[in-house]
């Protein structure tokens, strides 16, 4: 992406320290303990008399976590009301799920399993009327992003799998049919007829017989036809007192033959950012005829997956196969293909340095040792087999060979959301969270974000996210950064060697959350989020000098040696918003250095990956 040579060093210091992980310092309670249930009971009142189905969501999940009395069977049965007041006014079935799936969270264990049941048979009600209705206008990869997303809702109901394996055969993709078959197999006794189910099995069988080997070539040959360039014009800028073209190259990938192109977001950013007040022109020259440049349109953009889908007014050949990316190893051979310095169609193999590189703030990215280049970025990598497994894009400024991609599932989960025109927004709880001896521990809570009004509280134990179990950040992230929001999701957590259900009312996530927490909460707590150092008060005399209690490992301070038992005078946290990054500044006595007082800074990006 694109960063000056200050921000590469910075960012090649934060990959080697592995700067992952957070921490949290306890803050106060951010309601009173006096008549606490009270104050829910008036909030719940005020939501239900406006007719506000998820406030009143949220303030039910705070009583049951803080107070769980029987009040709450007569709450439970007033929202049931208002859930089915509001389901009654919508027709749009995917507004009906939402209320549907929260509610039935919500309900679990307050209502009896007979009306539960119900609820479950509305829920996948709704989901196949989206299926048989909204969904049938949409393209290929658009249904398939959708099916995807809609499997997490309904875990059991072969219907979603079913329409997976459909739209696999139909763009001769064995990869996805025969991943997508296991799983309607795994799930066609809870309501698939035998008849259905031999009829599917009959049509894989002779795909897979029509499916021919070696085919490599064949699917390079047909993603370089679905390869583009990409030109943003800039106007002129001046250097040594001439004007010259100010353009930025990149590559796209056609994925819907109406025209519609994947490519980096940070090739297009200048026409999508409100703060650039210069000329920005995005056009798309679709083969090696400079004379033809077509206008693009930005339909949707991604700023943390540094994704952007663009729409041109011309059918094009869209021949693009998606890979799993989840099933990439170390050493496997790709090929990447892109327009390195304006170079049409430029193809060049390496093979996969890592698959899980904490790049962006969410995920991993795929590291390959492919020669790329400016104009490379947006371009399709492809698999040993022919699959298209990323979105490449080259790596930082005056480091060959150190280059990146985005994984080929990543796209697919937040594809439909690129169709959908603007920005891409996401969910989350509102904590950090670490790995500690192999579990998934929150060690700081936003104040006042969702984690907060479900009293969840550092040193909780995830074992569960939506119904998914976690066994690092990623999973968490996986499980709920793409839903809808507002939502009710369940959590199930481990609190002194024992579990519990909790429901959490997810929220937008910011787009940068270290930058959020910085501006809303204390600076002396934020350390432990954005520098891995977690700290008491020394005494109450002086202010500002804190004792290490622990450092989280792979942090920045742990890869600048502070160690438990040091000393710390925090003189400042400040932020540089050009660069995006944060600088604790303090005066640290340890060991290491005969107990003398010694002047340090630590650094740390915004994109901090902890957050979920």
């Amino acid at each position: 992406m694109k960063l000056g040579s200050v921000k590469s060093f910075l960012f090649i210091m934060l990959i080697l320290a592995s700067a992952v992980s957070c921490v949290y310092y306890p803050v106060k309670e951010s309601t009173s303990v006096q008549k606490v249930d009270s104050k829910i009971i008036e909030e719940f009142n005020r939501s239900m008399e406006g007719e506000d189905f998820f406030e009143a969501c949220r303030s039910y999940i705070e009583f049951t976590a803080c107070c769980n009395d029987d009040r709450k069977y007569e709450m439970i049965r007033r929202v049931e009301a208002l859930y089915k007041k509001k389901v009654s006014q919508v027709t749009e079935p995917l507004s009906v799920l939402e209320y549907t799936y929260s509610f039935l969270n919500l309900a679990e264990g307050s209502l009896d399993e007979e009306t539960l049941t119900k609820y479950r048979e509305e829920l996948n009600s709704s989901i196949e009327r989206w299926i048989k209705t909204e969904l049938q206008n949409k393209s290929d990869l658009e249904k398939i992003s959708w099916l995807t997303y809609l499997s997490d809702y309904v875990k059991d109901d072969p219907l979603v799998f079913k329409s997976l394996v459909e739209l696999a055969i139909r763009r001769e993709n064995l990869l996805f049919a025969e991943k997508y078959f296991r799983l309607y197999r795994d799930h066609v006794a809870t309501g698939t007829s035998e008849k259905e189910f031999k009829e599917l099995t009959e049509r894989m069988e002779e795909f897979r017989s029509q499916y021919s080997d070696g085919k490599q070539q064949i699917e390079i040959e047909d993603t370089i036809r679905s390869s583009v360039r990409i030109v943003v014009d800039k106007g002129i800028r001046t250097e040594s007192g001439v004007g010259v073209p100010d353009q930025m190259l990149g590559t796209g990938v056609v994925i819907d033959e109406r025209g519609y192109i994947l490519t980096n977001y940070h090739i297009i950013e200048t026409s999508v950012d409100p703060k650039y007040e210069g000329y920005s022109k995005v056009y798309v020259i679709p083969g090696k005829d400079e004379g033809e440049r077509l206008v693009s349109k930005i339909i949707g953009y991604d700023s943390v997956f540094d994704l952007a889908l663009l729409k041109i007014e011309k059918n094009m050949e869209s021949l693009i196969k998606f890979g799993d990316s989840d099933v990439l190893k170390q050493g496997e051979q790709v090929v990447a293909i892109g327009n390195p310095v304006g170079l049409t169609n430029t193809v060049t193999s390496g093979v996969i340095s890592s698959t899980e590189r904490p790049f962006l703030q969410i995920g991993t990215m795929i590291q390959i040792d492919a020669a790329l280049n400016p104009g490379n970025s947006g371009g399709a990598l492809i698999s040993s087999d022919g699959y298209l497994v990323g979105i490449a894009f080259a790596g930082l400024e005056n480091y060959e060979n150190l280059n990146f991609a985005i994984p080929s599932n990543l796209i697919l989960s937040v594809l439909h959301r690129l169709f959908e025109e603007g920005q891409v927004k996401r969910s989350w709880i509102g904590c950090g969270v670490e790995i500690r001896d192999e579990n998934v521990i929150i060690n700081y809570i936003v104040p006042e974000g969702p984690a907060d009004y479900s009293r969840l509280l550092n040193g909780d134990v995830l074992r569960e996210v939506n119904g998914v179990p976690v066994k690092d950040v990623y999973d968490v992230q996986r499980a709920i950064v793409n839903r809808i929001n507002p939502l009710v999701i369940p959590l199930t957590i481990e609190k002194n060697n024992k579990t519990q259900r909790r429901n959490v009312l997810l929220g937008e996530r910011p787009r940068l959350p270290a930058e959020y927490v910085w501006s809303r909460d204390a600076h002396e707590n934020i350390i432990t989020p954005l520098f891995g150092i977690v700290i008491t008060k020394i005494d109450s005399s002086r202010k500002r000098d804190y004792l290490v209690t622990r450092i989280v490992s792979g942090s920045v301070a742990s890869a600048a040696g502070i160690s438990e038992g040091d000393t710390i005078k925090i003189k400042g946290v400040k932020y540089d918003e050009n660069y995006k990054v944060f600088s604790l500044i303090m005066e640290l006595k340890s060991k290491r250095f005969g107990y003398l007082n010694k002047s340090m800074i630590l650094y740390n990006f915004s994109e901090v990956n902890s957050f979920i």
